[in-house]
This record gives C-alpha cells, structure tokens and sequence, in this order.
C-alpha cells in the first residue's frame, strides 16, 4: 500500500481493491480447543486451500501477525479504526494476505483457519464484504475441560473478556496460578466471550455465516461436509474428505461427563445461559443440579 493516503476510506478502498480479483475467501474460526484443526483437515481434503504456513493446529502463522496487534488496538469497538483510519494496520493487513496467498494454485478455492479471527471480522468484511465466515461450535462442557492459555497478558484479557482494563473476575486473579488452580471455570469465560463475539461479528455475513457444530463433524463428518460446501456454494473432493473422515474418532465428545461433579457445576455456573442461547441442553446430572439451583434463585 502506498505511505500516505489522505483518507481512511480510500486506504481501505485501495486494501479491498488490492484482492478484488480473487475469490472471496472461506474464513473459519472458533474458541480454541473445538475440533477445528479436524475441521479445516476435511476442508483442505475436500479442495479448499488454507495456506501453505501452517502450525500443528492448521492455524495460518501468516493472520496470526495481524489479528493480535489488530485485536490489541481495535477490540471491541472498531469505529475509531473505521473514522481514522490507521495506516499501520491496513499496511500490515495487506503484507499479511499477500504472504498468506502466497503459493495458492491458480483458480482454486481459499482461505484460512485461526481460531481468534473471529475476533477480528469487522476490518476482514470490509476487505472481503463477499467473505463466507465458518464458525465452529463446541459444547462448551467439554471445551471448559481443554486447557489452553490464562489471560495474563492484554491481548489474552480481551479474548476473555473483550477489554483489557481487567485485573480480577469473579473474585479470582487473572494470574497463571489462579489458572491452573480452576483451569476449567476460565476455559468456561473464554468460551462464553469466543462463541458470543464469534456470532455477533459473524452475522454481519448474512447468510454466508455458517455455523457447524463439531459433534455433527464427528457422527457425520461426510455429510456435514457436504452440506458445508454446498452452502458454499463449492464442489467437494469426495474421495478426499472420505479419506480423511476416516481417521475421525468420537472419543473427545462428552468428555466433561467423566469429570467431578463439582468442577462441572463450578464450570456450568459460567456457561449455562450461553449454552442454552446455542441450543446446547443441560441434560446431564451436574447440569441438572445447575438448572435446579437457577430455579431456586429465580423464586427467591
């Protein structure tokens, strides 16, 4: 991008207009720990291409670099960006794309998967207004058993809980000791704000917002796949996602069952409204005692 523009509004003009000529990109993102490294696998089999740097978890090294300062700058209200622009970022955004592009073949389907982008789709839908969001969903009892990362730093407050103006929560530091004291009950916040920001941002899509649930991926991970790239409107591999649901196993699903009971109450206490606005039922014991302390709450 050039080193001076005069207005926002052209530099972002000029950012869009920079990959106007490609496709619109597939833009898959979730809370950490939800299947999605299976996910984007079945994606890449079935003929969309997400990147040649990739980590362990098939998270694009190259988006990473601008989704945490973005996240860092913009994070939750985006108007400012928007009003006044901010060269560095727009400047980064561009190198950030291009490099990721870099090695696509000619003509084929694209994007990425990075679990926070999410977190960043209001400047990603003004460079790809045509962009289709994936949003993959998890129950969150099984996700506040994957341990992950304890909001200690700035970027780690937001992802949590979209500021970073934030030194305790529910009386609890926000410290790697008090993580590791009650990992479970801080994975429960981080999924509540990831899946609550990941539908609120994603809507802006219209109908090219997607959500698929990873326990659909796992009883029918060809089927649901289809379904997706029909919804995409792209043609699917067969053969390449039938190879590779052939590795998936049901294991990980309703794994927070095996857990104490009171570390899913504790858990539950987080999640329970959350789960219920994403069609996830309280159908186990815990959850029962959970729906029967909030029924005591309410009548009192």
């Amino acid at each position: 991008m050039d080193a001076y523009i005069t207005s926002p509004s052209a530099a972002m003009s000029e950012l869009r207009a920079a990959f106007a000529h490609l496709p619109p990109p597939v833009i898959v993102y979730c809370k950490s720990h939800s299947g999605s490294r299976l996910l984007a696998r079945l994606m890449m089999a079935g003929g969309i291409w997400l990147g040649e740097r990739r980590n362990e978890s098939e998270d694009s090294a190259d988006i990473l670099r601008l989704v945490e300062p973005l996240v860092l700058r913009h994070f939750p209200d985006f108007s400012r960006l928007f009003a006044r622009g901010d060269h560095d970022i727009l400047a980064l955004a561009h190198d950030v794309i291009t490099a990721h592009l870099r090695g696509r073949p000619e003509g084929c389907a694209w994007g990425w998967k990075l679990c926070e982008t999410g977190y960043a789709l209001p400047l990603l839908h003004r460079i790809f207004p045509e962009a289709s969001f994936v949003h993959l969903l998890r129950d969150g009892r099984d996700v506040a058993f994957c341990d992950h990362v304890a909001p200690e730093s700035a970027f780690w407050k937001k992802i949590y809980f979209s500021t970073d103006d934030i030194e305790r929560w529910n009386g609890l530091k926000l410290t790697e000791r008090a993580y590791l004291r009650t990992p479970h009950v801080f994975n429960a916040q981080h999924w509540v704000n990831s899946v609550t920001v990941g539908r609120a941002f994603g809507t802006m899509a219209g109908e090219r917002y997607h959500e698929i649930r990873y326990e659909a991926v796992i009883a029918d991970p060809v089927g649901t796949m289809r379904g997706l790239f029909d919804a995409l409107g792209l043609a699917m591999d067969d053969k390449g996602v039938d190879a590779s649901a052939s590795t998936v196993h049901e294991g990980s699903v309703g794994k927070h069952r095996r857990r104490p009971a009171g570390q899913q109450r504790a858990a539950l206490r987080v999640l329970g409204p959350t789960l219920r606005a994403f069609g996830y039922g309280l159908d186990d014991p815990a959850a029962g005692c959970f729906a029967r302390f909030m029924g005591r709450f309410r009548a009192s």
